[in-house]
């Protein structure tokens, strides 16, 4: 009996260590993802109105939420040109997404055609050493800023929204 009891914990302890060892190499197998916080002023120069607006790494397949549906005040659709209601004449906030080279915007307009616009450095500093803070969309996607904005109101507005915690968006990472 007491053999038995031996070779029972033994065996317990064995499927224990081999567990945990599988849970650790499958964890370590998973590269573990770094988020960045996008801090950005986002303007619709398009002449068109804009439904659906997605930013995401460039390369995935992952879009994450519509910013459209996550600002206050649009109703799911972003005129171009400035805004009429709220404090801004354009949204300021910030986006949460992985580290990446290089980001693409995507943009839905109403009338159902698509822009894309590759390959957006927004952790890329300029000169000054400041990151981009300001994506403009513009009819042709060739003419899109995507730049620093000195305005004096557009930086505060921006880490406010960072200091705050809510994200254009309402995307949060699930870690």
């Amino acid at each position: 009996m007491k053999k038995s009891l031996i070779v029972m914990l033994a065996l317990l302890v064995a499927l224990c260590a081999v567990l945990t060892s599988c849970a650790t190499k499958a964890e370590a197998a998973e590269p573990q993802v770094e988020y960045t916080n996008l801090g950005l002023e986002l303007k619709n120069k398009t002449e068109k109105v804009i439904v659906e607006y997605y930013l995401y790494e460039t390369g995935s397949e992952e879009r994450y939420n519509n910013v459209i549906e996550g600002i206050p005040g649009l109703d799911g659709k972003w005129n171009s040109g400035k805004m009429k209601t709220g404090e801004s004449a354009y949204p300021m906030g910030y986006l949460i997404r992985p580290v990446a080279d290089s980001y693409e915007v995507k943009v839905v307009f109403e009338d159902g055609s698509e822009m894309i616009i590759p390959e957006i450095e927004l952790l890329k500093a300029d000169s000054d050493g400041r990151l981009p803070n300001e994506i403009s969309l513009k009819p042709d996607p060739a003419d899109v800023k995507v730049q620093f904005d000195d305005d004096p109101e557009v930086q505060p507005a921006i880490d406010a929204a960072i200091a705050a915690g809510v994200t254009l968006d309402k995307w949060y990472p699930a870690n």
